[in-house]
């Protein structure tokens, strides 16, 4: 009986130590390692490329005049209809010119009068020179005869200061256009009394015409020193041009030059004005339309494009992520250009030759390893 007890002990004994055995075998097994995710990557280069920035303007008249009269009368005639184009000297309107005749008519009477008094008040004056010599007259009927003179030269001079103005006021019932540009719509009927202050009309000129636009400090910053640069190298300092695309979407052909920069930034939008001429020749363009400017290099630049889907942001600024020559992902904070369809000129952070993660961003995360794909990515 105590034989079997043993033997039971020893029995009992050896399995729990085989189940020991077993239970340490079993946890000291490594589970298999995952693999490293799957990234989409690009090789990152450069492309030359003209970047067309978009500014909203409203084309302006190079210039804007009022029309007014400068003599009172009424008006007899307009030469031309609303809304027509003008050159420089044509006339416009017309006042009634008899009361101006008139005035010139007497005003040359008046000469005529004033004319033949100083003739004979030099005749006597002369003629007084000569017998003071001899004693004949005395020295206060000589002074008598300088007065007479000095008064007939200084009557003659009045009168052909008024003849001469009434020849203007004649002149002033014939309105005509100061500079060419086109007629706005008369603000007087024929047969309206108008006086020196009423306004006729306006006119614009259109040939050429300006678009103004604001540009941040930074970019006039840019502009500028590439024009000093395009000078200094004996260029003609045109590193940009513009192009103007209407309402319709339709980009007007005529391309403009930028040549007024304003000499002040605007304080509360840190912003300078410029401003685009174009010479407008076909008349397309009037003053007011509010159009989309279209700045763009007169040269291609090489510049770094990436997609915009790659660009990640937070607190700090934009990011993408990388991955270095040991496959481990980097972020790596960039500076971005400006947009190109979908993509992004990208100014500084990255090199050309490195690879981008561009698909499968939300697999990995930074330090991690990851296995690259090359990616296609559209234009």
């Amino acid at each position: 009986m105590i034989r079997v007890c043993r033997t039971s002990i020893v029995i009992s004994l050896f399995i729990s130590l085989f189940i020991s055995l077993v239970g340490c075998s079993g946890g000291n097994e490594k589970k298999p390692t995952a693999p490293p995710p799957k990234v989409g990557v690009i090789t990152i280069a450069s492309e030359d490329v003209n970047p067309t920035r978009e500014f909203t303007g409203k084309t302006e008249a190079s210039e804007d005049v009022t029309i007014q009269a400068r003599v009172e009368g009424y008006l007899v005639s307009q030469a031309v209809n609303d809304g027509s184009q003008v050159q420089k000297g044509d006339l416009l309107f017309e006042l009634d010119r008899q009361n101006y005749e008139a005035a010139l008519a007497q005003a040359k009477a008046k000469v005529a009068q004033a004319s033949a008094a100083n003739d004979e008040a030099q005749i006597n004056y002369k003629r007084g020179e000569e017998l003071i010599v001899k004693a004949v007259i005395s020295q206060s009927q000589m002074d008598e005869l300088t007065s007479k003179k000095l008064q007939a030269e200084a009557s003659i001079k009045a009168a052909n200061a008024d003849l001469k103005n009434a020849e203007l006021n004649l002149g002033y019932t014939k309105i005509y256009a100061p500079t060419d540009g086109m007629i706005s719509q008369s603000e007087v009927s024929i047969g309206d009394l108008v006086t020196p202050s009423s306004t006729l009309t306006s006119l614009v000129k259109i040939k050429p015409i300006y678009v103004s636009i604001n540009v941040s400090e930074t970019e006039f910053v840019n502009y500028r020193s590439e024009r000093e640069k395009s000078l200094a190298e004996g260029g003609d300092g045109l590193v940009s041009y513009a192009q103007i695309k209407l309402r319709s979407g339709d980009v007007y052909p005529e391309k403009g030059r930028f040549e007024f920069v304003d000499n002040r930034v605007n304080q509360n939008t840190g912003t300078i004005k410029i401003r685009a001429v174009f010479d407008n020749l076909d008349g397309m363009l009037i003053s007011g339309q509010h159009v989309t400017l279209l700045v763009k290099r007169v040269q291609t630049q090489s510049q770094i494009v990436i997609p915009q889907k790659s660009i990640q942001e937070d607190q700090l600024g934009k990011y993408v992520l990388m991955l270095d020559e040991d496959s481990v992902v980097r972020k790596r904070p960039i500076q971005v250009g400006m947009r190109l369809g979908v993509g992004q000129v990208i100014e500084s952070g990255v090199e050309v030759g490195e690879l981008l993660i561009v698909d499968g961003l939300q697999k990995v995360r930074v330090g991690s390893k990851a296995e690259a794909s090359q990616s296609v990515v559209p234009k």
